[in-house]
């Protein structure tokens, strides 16, 4: 029996059960659409949306980037075999920070 209980798809099914449960007790003791028309109105940082177009900035994308390359080749260079592995993963890194570095000068 308790085999069965703990099976893969009999655990599954127990969990997505309680799951749904929990979910339909939510919705009844919640507030509906028809008494909290908030829900549907458009909110940002505590003020509300006028809804207008706004120019987004992505001037951060280039730094989170290099770090996020920077961070991955150290990785990579931690966990490289020695020898002619390691010698690899330098040129990757390499050829990474190249890359982001010509991405960088070249958003100007």
């Amino acid at each position: 029996m308790l085999d069965l209980l703990f099976n893969p798809i009999s655990t599954f099914l127990i969990i997505l059960m309680l799951v749904t449960l929990l979910y339909v007790g939510a919705g009844k003791l919640g507030p509906k659409y028809k008494t909290a028309k908030y829900k549907l109105e458009s909110y940002a940082c505590g003020e509300q949306d006028t809804g207008g177009k706004r120019q987004h900035s992505y001037g951060f994308f280039h730094v989170a980037f290099f770090f996020t390359v920077l961070h991955v080749g150290a990785l990579l260079l931690a966990t490289a075999p020695q020898g002619s592995g390691a010698f690899l993963a330098i040129i990757l890194i390499g050829t990474m920070a190249v890359t982001a570095v010509a991405l960088y000068l070249g958003r100007k």
